[in-house]
């Protein structure tokens, strides 16, 4: 099935992170890239510190404590304090308690981290905004092109818009990544964007001045198929041979 139909191109848990409510999984990484993608600073602080839930990551006592510091005083030097002592754990946290001690600005000490976690956090947030696109665009017109989607010609860099929907096939239709350089489909499924980033009080339009609040965009294709997938198929039984098939590797 996934060989003949395809499957939509979500981007997975690695990226988006856990499902579930953030009241039970706790803080995942859209949420503090949509924060810089607000300019707020001193919210993406917070929930970095905040971290996340027990109930799908086992923390130590150290770090509970660490986290609760920060929820209570707010003071970078009280809880540097009581952080871990290995230097392997919590190590983005140390980063920006250091450069909120050290600049005393919440955007200062974002910057204290990785620029490639600082990116992926942003990349995060773009993500969870295709997924949402990607599965009403198939809940409403299925898996054909429809006038108004983005699809690449074969060999063609740039991105166009479709005009007759039988001359492009739903592989080379693809969905933005929103930013500063994209180009949105201009049917319905391009006002979702618009509606999903007004509701989260981001916009992206524009480059903005502050790198850590800007995001360039890509695109990224709405089904991909798969080719040459292997899988084995394992009996209750340890003594039971493996049965081995193959059928479409995803390359997404």
């Amino acid at each position: 099935r996934v060989g003949k139909h395809g499957f939509i191109n979500y981007y997975g848990e690695q990226r988006v992170g856990d499902a579930g409510e953030k009241g039970y999984v706790g803080v995942r990484s859209f949420d503090v890239g949509r924060a810089l993608l607000k300019q707020n600073f001193a919210l993406a602080v917070d929930l970095i510190m905040e971290g996340r839930s027990s109930n799908v990551y086992n923390p130590t006592q150290e770090e509970v404590h660490t986290r609760q510091t920060w929820k209570k005083t707010k003071d970078a030097r009280a809880t540097l304090k009581e952080f871990p002592k290995s230097r392997n754990v919590m190590v983005r946290e140390r980063d920006l308690m250091r450069g909120l001690l050290r600049y005393g600005d919440p955007l200062e000490a974002v910057k204290t981290v990785p620029h490639n976690t600082r990116t992926f956090w942003v990349h995060a947030y773009q993500s969870l905004v295709f997924n949402k696109v990607a599965t009403e665009r198939v809940r409403r017109y299925g898996r054909q092109p429809i006038e108004g989607d983005l699809y690449f010609q074969d060999n063609e860099s740039g991105v166009r818009v479709v005009t007759d929907p039988k001359t492009v096939n739903i592989c080379q239709v693809v969905l933005p990544l929103p930013g500063y350089t994209v180009q949105y489909p201009t049917n319905a499924i391009g006002d979702m964007y618009g509606e999903i980033l007004a509701a989260d009080g981001v916009q992206l339009s524009v480059k903005n001045d502050t790198e850590e609040s800007s995001a360039k965009g890509s695109y990224r294709k709405l089904i991909q198929y798969a080719n040459n997938l292997q899988w084995d198929a394992v009996a209750n039984d340890e003594d039971a041979k493996s049965n081995t098939s193959s059928d479409p590797v995803v390359d997404a």
